[in-house]
């Protein structure tokens, strides 16, 4: 018997991580999994900002309460965090830190050059993840209404 109590679910407020919101969270009510969200205000760490980056972590966090909101998954978040960083390593870490069960998320993020340079943070995932990942990808055959 599978057993999903765990779901991490990165997001970056794009449609596609919203549609994989929606499948974390219907995984959720399955199993009576919790669900924990995850975003990254991408820089990098060795780099000493000074130009704000608590205004755009206190913007994320805002986001993410209106997007709990929205989805009706209040009962169903237990928690979220903002990590600033390399999105793969933050996806990655948390992961571990709360010993998931799943990684739900969408198949791209960054587009052009930036991928093509930095790769599929999507790919880095699946191949150093501690535990299963399902991609969600844009336009595929649904099996959720």
């Amino acid at each position: 018997m599978i057993t999903i109590k765990k779901i991490i679910c990165p997001v970056d407020f794009s449609e596609l991580s919203r549609k994989s919101l929606q499948y974390a969270n219907e995984f959720a009510k399955l199993s009576g999994g919790e669900v924990f969200l995850v975003g990254v205000i991408e820089n990098d760490p060795t780099i000493n900002y000074s130009h704000g980056l608590d205004a755009e972590r206190a913007e994320a966090e805002k986001k993410l309460a209106l997007l709990i909101d929205e989805e009706q998954m209040a009962g169903i978040v237990s928690d979220y965090v903002i990590y600033e960083g390399f999105a793969e390593e933050c996806i990655i870490d948390y992961a571990k830190r709360k010993e998931a069960d799943v990684i739900v998320m969408g198949s791209h993020g960054r587009r052009g050059l930036k991928r093509m340079i930095l790769g599929s943070v999507a790919e880095h995932v699946v191949r150093r993840a501690p535990c299963p990942v399902l991609i969600v990808k844009e336009n595929e055959h649904e099996f959720i209404k």
